[in-house]
């Protein structure tokens, strides 16, 4: 439906959106990401290029200012893709509830830009990227996954094609974040529902006190294994010894947590997942994944509908205005009321 309404208005008018160059301001001191958003929605979708954290030992470092937005174009790997993200501010926070699809061996750590391999980043080149308002788009070239985002007021929808017969595995990261230090992950939680479901929060002390982050995660496929490793050392823990919390468990919790899955290989060679968000609780953000699979119902492909009405949605909100102007001059001010719709965003 959202297709037949976006095709209705591109006969009526040209594109508004066409001059959006999303990745303005992403290299240097702009501060902005060129993932996929909905207007003012909850989610940034974006790619995260590295992991300077705030400070080390009590030592501030002062290349955490480069990733305000977590991503800086001039860098050849990427971390993974988190859901919330500030855009052209000069402080920062967030990067909640990372994913990264991986094939080969399980790293739970994110490795260096210098040295990739160490951990489960990946290498990627312009070359392959492509982004505009609300899709984003690259190939990780280190396991040949094509990676696809999209979002609406409240999900993240990804979208991984991995390479023919090869393993379908992804990290979430709970401990990663933007602006991060030793402790500010106060507490994070993953729940395994069923074969497609995860639920859980993030709860942080960073720009916020107390920040919760409540997640919803819905798999297109089901899960055949996974698990988990919190890297605080905590000397006590209860009965929780008389378990293997590490492989197969459902309830999974630590201050410093990174979680792996592992899919059957049924069907095509692409695994869709949505992520709702919510401020107020996991009920919430159950809410949210429910309007969405109401939403798209009997949908040929959710992810390409739900592409189909960002895009709408972004159309519609930049037909309120008209740019004139060459070409440079339109892409500027078309990228500057792009950014202007990112927030506020919705809570």
């Amino acid at each position: 439906m959202a297709g037949a309404q976006t095709e209705g208005i591109a006969k009526q008018k040209p594109d508004p959106t066409q001059f959006v160059n999303v990745f303005i301001g992403t290299n240097g001191m702009g501060h902005t990401f060129p993932g996929a958003c909905y207007p003012n929605g909850a989610v940034q979708l974006s790619p995260d290029t590295d992991t300077i954290p705030h400070n080390i030992d009590g030592v501030y470092q002062p290349r955490v200012y480069d990733y305000c937005a977590g991503y800086q174009y001039r860098d050849n790997t990427i971390v993974g893709f988190s859901h919330t993200h500030f855009s052209g501010t000069g402080h920062s926070d967030l990067g909640d509830i990372l994913i990264m699809p991986y094939s080969g061996r399980t790293k739970l750590r994110p490795g260096t830009k210098d040295n990739p391999d160490r951990g489960y980043r990946q290498r990627y080149r312009h070359e392959t990227e492509t982004a505009s308002p609300g899709y984003y788009a690259v190939t990780l070239d280190d396991d040949s996954i094509r990676c696809e985002l999209t979002a609406t007021p409240h999900c993240g929808v990804h979208r991984y094609t991995y390479a023919k017969g090869a393993a379908q595995k992804i990290i979430l990261d709970l401990q990663h974040g933007l602006y991060n230090y030793d402790g500010k992950t106060l507490w994070a939680q993953c729940n395994v529902v069923n074969s497609h479901t995860l639920v859980g929060y993030r709860l942080t002390n960073g720009w916020s006190r107390t920040n919760y982050t409540y997640y919803c995660i819905h798999f297109s496929k089901p899960i055949k294994h996974y698990g988990c490793r919190d890297f605080y050392h905590n000397g006590y823990k209860g009965f929780w010894n008389k378990f293997d919390t590490g492989h197969d468990f459902p309830e999974m919790g630590g201050r410093k947590l990174v979680t792996w899955f592992e899919f059957e290989e049924e069907g095509n060679d692409a695994l869709e997942i949505t992520v709702a968000l919510s401020a107020t609780g996991i009920e919430g953000a159950e809410r949210n994944i429910e309007y969405f699979e109401n939403e798209y119902d009997g949908a040929d492909d959710k992810f390409d509908e739900a592409l189909a009405a960002a895009r709408l949605a972004w159309q519609q909100r930049m037909y309120q205005f008209e740019v004139e102007g060459n070409d440079d001059q339109k892409a500027m001010s078309s990228a500057s009321l792009y950014h202007c719709f990112i927030n506020p965003s919705l809570y």
